[in-house]
């Protein structure tokens, strides 16, 4: 069994914490690296829901009507 370095962007640990998953949707990596959850519980909730919503955006975009044709 080899011991290789994990892939970046999928999970490995930094100093300061875990490193959020690269998804390659900036939208969505963007969401996933604000995601800090503190020692307070209560606020996780918000926290994951602003994300969510972020990630729900991205894939599934509100419809455009369509150009006019000239």
């Amino acid at each position: 069994m080899s011991s290789t370095p994990a892939e970046p962007g999928h999970g490995e640990t930094a100093p300061d914490g875990p490193t959020p998953p690269v998804t390659g949707h900036a939208g969505i990596d963007a969401a996933l690296a604000a995601v800090e959850l503190g020692d307070d519980v209560h606020t996780h909730h918000d926290v994951l829901a602003t994300a969510l919503e972020a990630v729900q955006h991205a894939l599934n975009p509100p419809r455009q009507p369509p150009l006019p044709r000239p």
